[in-house]
């Protein structure tokens, strides 16, 4: 059996995502924010961390793939943030992911650690928009 492409990958999360949109908009307008002035409006546990999603991020290895901010590499692992998709789909990737990334059970990643490290990845800044069609 082949390994899916990062582009592959790619399209996987957009279909995941697009299926669970009309859910996680009903979730995100009936759950508090996460606690923390960069963090919008989410499906994320008011109980989560940015400063420990961080930690946790770097801890378990997560940046090896997805980069430092979870800007993700076409070599290594897609984007993560800034705007994840919603949590419970994360979660579901996350715990039985497909192509090469390992599973983390909750056992390896428990639900609070796992509700952090998508906090910090919702706090990711936005980049700056580029208007190339303005002279300098």
């Amino acid at each position: 059996m082949r390994a899916q492409t990062p582009i592959a990958q790619l399209a996987i999360i957009a279909t995941i995502v697009g299926a669970s949109a009309p859910w996680a908009q009903a979730r995100r307008q009936s759950t508090p924010a996460v606690t923390s002035p960069k963090v919008s409006q989410s499906s994320a546990p008011p109980s989560a961390n940015v400063e420990i999603g961080r930690q946790v991020y770097t801890k378990k290895g997560c940046y090896a793939c997805h980069g430092r901010e979870g800007q993700g590499s076409p070599t290594t692992g897609p984007r993560l943030g800034p705007n994840p998709m919603p949590l419970p789909a994360f979660t579901r990737y996350i715990r039985a992911p497909r192509g090469q990334m390992p599973p983390y059970t909750e056992k390896v990643l428990p639900d609070a650690e796992l509700a952090d490290i998508y906090a910090f990845l919702q706090a990711r800044p936005r980049p700056a928009p580029i208007d190339l069609l303005q002279p300098k």
